[in-house]
């Protein structure tokens, strides 16, 4: 590689890290890998090694410069989030917001959910010794879990899993970021 190329490589990248910070700010969802490629390859065509050292990078920046916010790795997409040192600050923004919180039964089912998916309603049921219905249609609502197909049983019972939206909501990156159950 000529120092030429080396110099043009570097200037691509610098203008690439902008781009990927621009789609950052603007989303207030995790953006796939995939999506910040696809823009991306249309103005300056990488390796996708090269795009994943370019966001590694940016995470490092933000850490090493201790900046406000860091870059995080959450249900297969990337996303800008405050840093929990500044989380007073933000509460006292947000405090007269009202938040919803997941009554004892919701997140118990949430949980249930989550550690055995795909799961049916009986078998909540049979886990928790209530009926779990109600509580179903109300994550249901608030798109933490959704129907993820029919047991081949009697009845052919709807099946259950957590969603996209239950990742961003816990702040993981995929099912194997839950804390291991203790038996």
């Amino acid at each position: 590689m000529t120092l030429n190329s080396e110099i043009e490589e570097e200037n691509y990248c610098k203008e690439i890290k902008r781009i990927v910070e621009a789609l950052l700010f603007s989303s207030s969802n995790p953006i796939s890998f995939a999506k910040i490629r696809e823009v991306t390859d249309s103005f300056y065509a990488l390796k996708p090694k090269r795009l994943k050292e370019i966001l590694e990078d940016l995470q490092m920046e933000y850490i090493s410069q201790q900046r406000a916010f860091r870059l995080e790795e959450i249900a297969q997409g990337y996303i800008l989030r405050t840093s929990e040192a500044y989380s007073p600050y933000i509460e006292l923004m947000h405090r007269n917001k009202r938040t919803e919180k997941l009554s004892h039964a919701a997140a118990e089912v949430l949980a249930i959910v989550a550690y055995k998916q795909p799961i049916t309603r009986p078998q909540i049921d049979a886990i928790r010794g209530v009926d779990s219905s109600g509580t179903l249609y109300n994550l249901l609502e608030r798109q933490l879990i959704e129907p993820v197909g029919k047991l081949e049983a009697p009845g052919r019972p709807t099946l259950y899993g957590i969603t996209k939206d239950f990742l961003i909501h816990f702040g993981l990156k995929d099912l194997k970021d839950l804390p291991l159950l203790q038996e």
